[in-house]
């Protein structure tokens, strides 16, 4: 297969899933994606609590899709940025590493082990919805990434990255837009610390979010 014919082939993957993610969207099929999304978007804020000097305390999960990352110290503006963000950035990062035919399996048994790492670890508490969850989503994408063949470990790699780029547009749509300024989200908390309104996080996400698509748009096909 050609190089044109292969991106070609990889934006009509992309595009599928999206059109499926959407349709589906409302579907209790989807629901165990959504919380590993809900896991990565509460990621983004403990990888930015980390580099900033800080400490996770931890991580919480609810079968309602929604979430917390509890961090002493760091950086507050970075680690309240590094949510819709970073689930962008976890998107774009699946479909890059999706890309390779070679390395698909062990991103995805990669991706598998970082789940249950960071569940095992920061999903607390113990008796909680999230522990266990995050527990056996690690070991069932460590499955995929040892008994999938290599072309269904891409498909479940570039629909992970598909999902995780719509769920953070969607959520700031949801939280900034929707809900409005009642509702306790990273753009709330980000007004109440700078003075300057929610919406206004809300549009820089969703415009940060738009550059990094451009940007990123070759290295992810």
């Amino acid at each position: 297969m050609t190089k044109s014919r292969t991106k070609t082939a990889t934006w009509v993957g992309i595009v599928l899933s999206g059109i499926l993610a959407l349709w589906f969207w409302n579907s209790p099929v989807l629901w165990p994606v959504k919380v590993l999304v809900v896991l990565f978007h509460e990621l983004g804020h403990a990888i930015a609590t980390w580099l900033t000097g800080g400490t996770v305390v931890e991580i919480g999960l609810s079968p309602q899709v929604g979430g917390h990352a509890l961090s002493s110290g760091g950086n507050r503006f970075v680690i309240l940025n590094a949510g819709y963000l970073g689930s962008l950035l976890w998107g774009v990062t699946l479909l890059g590493v999706a890309r390779r035919k070679a390395t698909s399996r062990y991103a995805l048994g990669l991706l598998g082990l970082v789940v249950f790492l960071v569940a095992a670890w920061y999903v607390r508490p113990f008796a909680s919805f999230g522990f266990p969850f995050g527990l056996i989503m690690g070991v069932v994408l460590m499955l995929g990434g040892r008994l999938l063949p290599v072309a269904a470990a891409q498909v479940v790699l570039r629909a992970l990255g598909v999902f995780s780029i719509l769920y953070a547009l969607f959520d700031v749509r949801d939280d900034v837009f929707y809900a409005g300024s009642d509702v306790v989200s990273d753009a709330t908390m980000l007004a109440a610390a700078t003075g300057i309104p929610s919406v206004v996080w809300g549009v820089v996400w969703l415009v940060a979010g738009v550059a990094v698509l451009w940007f990123t748009r070759k290295w992810v096909t």
